[in-house]
């Protein structure tokens, strides 16, 4: 687990390290007082990187890819025999939202491709820095927040976004957002031999590519649905029920509960195919029309890169965007 998963082994062992530091005498209570203190004035500005200071520590990009470039990284691309193909050039000319399909249990694909350099990410599109988008409650979690603020991690708010992707960009590099627009509804959809993502209704993360100027770069990860087996949720009766339930904690914590029936993902490849970017006119306020217009373009994308790749990469797949 500490080789698979190491933003997750910070969850918990981040969380009993510190109640244990904390709670061990009268003396370290000043220490955990301090820093919660630190956290509500201070720290909780850097997920969105308004926190000064302490915000512009954490957004170093050479310190970030550092973090990216540590072995265990590595070691976890190889469990998984993972795979970045890069269909066309991403000059550095411009900021690129990258939204990344499907969302899985812990988007392990993301993870070892696109978030950290395991798969070689910065030789193949030198010149973008990236930055990952994750839930605002990762951040509440005491240590665990500055691990993956130091991996270059910030919250998925739109402010944020657009902060991001309207930074000026430097000569010869650029600022981006790595995103997984199906979020938690899409991980509810885990299961293998199925590749269904959550994009109907999924708008928002085009309107700030429009507002912004971004070009929209879809990102597909095959085998990332294989690596679990979750309790099935989309069948009659007792499935539906779980399904209901799942949607109603998701609703009240922002984030979802897939309910796995083992710990420890299957060693199935993955392949994370990235595809060629949709250009947008920068408008502050878009028009309805025009964020469907390119939201389908998108779709079409989407599913292009599926239908290119499907039978070398997920023969026998069914696709859905529900």
């Amino acid at each position: 687990m500490v080789v698979l998963f190491p933003l997750l082994e910070m969850v918990w062992l981040g969380g009993a390290f510190f109640v244990i530091f904390c709670y061990a005498n009268a003396y370290v209570r000043v220490f955990q007082l301090l820093y919660l203190t630190n956290l509500a004035l201070v720290l909780d500005g850097a997920p969105d990187h308004s926190g000064g200071m302490v915000a512009k520590f954490f957004k170093n990009s050479k310190m970030n890819k550092w973090f990216r470039d540590l072995p265990f990284w590595s070691w976890a691309r190889e469990y998984f025999n993972a795979e970045l193909i890069k269909t066309v050039d991403l000059p550095p000319d411009k900021n690129y939202l990258f939204c990344y399909h499907p969302h899985g249990i812990i988007s392990m694909g993301l993870q070892t491709s696109l978030g950290m350099d395991a798969c070689g990410f910065s030789e193949m599109f030198p010149g973008i820095d990236r930055y990952v988008a994750t839930l605002v409650a990762s951040f509440k979690i005491p240590i665990f927040r500055e691990w993956i603020l130091c991996h270059g991690f910030v919250s998925c708010g739109s402010r944020t976004l657009k902060s991001i992707l309207t930074t000026p960009r430097e000569e010869g590099r650029c600022k981006s957002v790595v995103l997984v627009p199906g979020g938690a509804n899409e991980a509810l959809y885990t299961h293998p031999g199925e590749f269904k993502v959550h994009l109907k209704n999924r708008k928002g993360f085009i309107r700030v590519a429009i507002q912004t100027g971004a070009s929209v770069v879809p990102v597909i990860g095959f085998g990332e649905n294989e690596l679990f087996y979750c309790i099935d949720n989309e069948s009659a009766g007792v499935g539906q029920l779980v399904y209901k339930a799942q949607v109603f904690l998701m609703k009240k914590f922002s984030f979802s509960f897939p309910l796995l029936t083992r710990p420890i993902p299957r060693r199935e490849k993955l392949v994370v195919v990235v595809g060629s970017p949709i250009a947008t006119k920068k408008e502050a306020e878009p028009s309805q029309a025009t964020i469907d217009r390119v939201h389908k373009e998108y779709c079409e994308q989407v599913e292009h890169i599926w239908n290119k790749h499907k039978d070398e990469y997920g023969k026998g797949i069914p696709f859905e965007i529900a």
